[in-house]
């Protein structure tokens, strides 16, 4: 998939995109910012190999003309080397445009205190600025993602600002999106999942974005007294699970014996791994004696009894722990 662009260069060094194309469709820029917007479905196979490095683009859900339309948090990356990028996302945000449950302040003060701690736990979100003129709020923060193509970078940016925004809301008493508002399992396991178990103190926390790792759509791990690393699997669930459907009893007791049997990558410490322990989290209610029917059909006793599971019920009396007042 050919990329060209067209960059005029200054002589302080810096730059003007004043166009990119890729495989035959042109994207203008405005002739004097260093990026350019191009939809996410023209970006989503091309490497990252075939991009200029001094040129930031802009992933959108659309361009027509001058009008941008985005989804999401606005957001800019450009490629550091064949195999990684660098991803900024800057949020502005106008006091009398705002009509968000709370107040702005205290809404961007939240994510701006989610952020620096994450910084401090995993190293993973860096806050870059964050100012607030009275009028508006601006927060830029960034971070460096690994992949091949600008469409593995674009889901990995998604998630992160998926998941900084869930654990924001879980900070402020989730007001903006209740569990039971969760239209897909990807929204609830991003949103509510995720944050939750970094709050809880869980390590090494991943989303296996979609794909199954044998049973274990998320995998985490937690230091045990002893200074080992105790690892976890959870398979999630949006919706109640009841023991009535017997497919979906048999379903996840298949996956509960995949995800011990099977073992996964740990992208952190570079090793193939098994758990020890799964989470079996959903987002509405265990009905019909669904966890005794699925405890009594896996066999082995050592499995059964390192099965935790979690209902939207005990999700929410775990976030309590978490709520926090800003003034």
């Amino acid at each position: 998939m050919p990329v060209d662009f067209e960059i005029d260069e200054f002589e302080d060094g810096s730059i003007a995109v004043q166009s990119v194309t890729m495989n035959g469709d042109k994207f203008d820029g405005d002739g004097v910012a260093d990026s350019v917007a191009v939809p996410k479905a023209a970006l989503t196979k091309v490497l990252l190999m075939e991009l200029d490095k001094r040129a930031w683009l802009e992933p959108a859900d659309a361009v027509d003309g001058e009008t941008i339309i985005l989804s999401t948090v606005p957001y800019r990356l450009r490629a550091l080397d064949y195999k990684s990028a660098e991803v900024v996302f800057e949020e502005q945000l106008r006091r009398k445009l705002w009509n968000g449950p709370v107040g702005l302040a205290r809404y961007m003060a939240a994510k701006n205190t989610v952020m620096t701690d994450r910084h401090a736990e995993t190293g993973d979100v860096q806050v870059e600025q964050y100012d607030d003129d009275g009028d508006y709020i601006r927060l830029e923060y960034s971070a460096k993602f690994d992949g091949v193509t600008v469409g593995e970078i674009i889901e990995q940016a998604e998630q992160l600002a998926t998941e900084i925004e869930g654990a924001t809301d879980i900070a402020l008493g989730s007001p903006f999106k209740a569990i039971a508002l969760c239209g897909s399992e990807k929204e609830f396991t991003l949103g509510v999942v995720l944050p939750l178990l970094r709050r809880l103190g869980f390590a090494n926390v991943k989303y296996n974005h979609g794909r199954r790792e044998f049973g274990k759509d998320v995998t985490f791990a937690r230091l045990t007294e002893f200074d080992e690393y105790e690892r976890w699997g959870a398979q999630v669930k949006n919706g109640d699970v009841g023991g009535g459907v017997r497919s979906e009893v048999d379903e996840l007791v298949a996956q509960a014996e995949d995800a011990f049997k099977m073992p996964y990558y740990d992208v952190y410490t570079r090793e193939k791994a098994r758990i020890s322990k799964l989470l079996i989290v959903i987002s509405g209610r265990f009905t019909e004696n669904a966890v005794e029917k699925i405890c009594e059909k896996i066999e082995v006793h050592s499995l059964r009894n390192n099965i935790v599971f979690v209902d939207g019920e005990k999700i929410e009396v775990l976030a309590e722990r978490f709520r926090i007042s800003l003034k």
